[in-house]
């Protein structure tokens, strides 16, 4: 339905984490932000995600990409559905991830990569989009009309990618 928007969030978000800018939460919850409407400033959203990276303040428990998805959706969802329905949708968003990955813990989604710096963050990049996704999905499915908010809403398909292009020249010119 809103296939477009969703995919251009979830490259926001994999950009703005490609850029070493922000961690996998706050990521997926500015990015969502920004797109839908959310009516936080930037470093207000960063805030309010950034203890969630790397596993809870890297503890390595949740996976910081899925508790940023679920911060998200409570964001958008709170307030405008009952709060039982706003609990099953981070039980949807928890299942529909680890579905996804086997695993919603970051200790054993990053076990693989651990002690490999480069292949760490590209998988850790891919978590974060694939939480952005979820989270889109799962807020646009129930609030459709956020679709015309916020500023990726109203930025075209291009500018949208551009943004992530952007995003991943200055990852580049970092790395190398």
């Amino acid at each position: 339905m809103h296939e477009v928007l969703i995919g251009n969030i979830a490259d926001v978000a994999k950009g703005l984490f490609l850029s070493r800018e922000m961690y996998c939460a706050e990521a997926i919850f500015c990015a969502l932000n920004d797109a839908l409407g959310g009516g936080l400033p930037r470093e207000r959203a960063r805030g309010l995600a950034m203890g969630f990276g790397q596993g809870l303040g890297e503890a390595g428990c949740a996976c910081g990409a899925m508790s940023g998805a679920v911060l998200a959706a409570s964001w958008f969802l709170s307030g405008k559905l009952p709060s039982a329905e706003v609990r099953r949708v981070s039980r949807e968003i928890h299942d529909r991830f680890k579905g996804a990955h086997a695993s919603s813990c970051c200790r054993v989604l990053t076990k693989h990569v651990k002690g490999k710096p480069k292949e760490h963050f590209s998988h850790c990049a891919g978590l974060t989009r694939a939480g952005a996704e979820i989270a889109a999905r799962a807020i646009l499915e129930r609030l459709p009309e956020l679709a015309g908010h916020g500023g990726a809403a109203r930025k075209s398909r291009v500018g949208i990618r551009a943004k992530a292009a952007t995003l991943l020249r200055r990852l580049a010119d970092r790395l190398g």
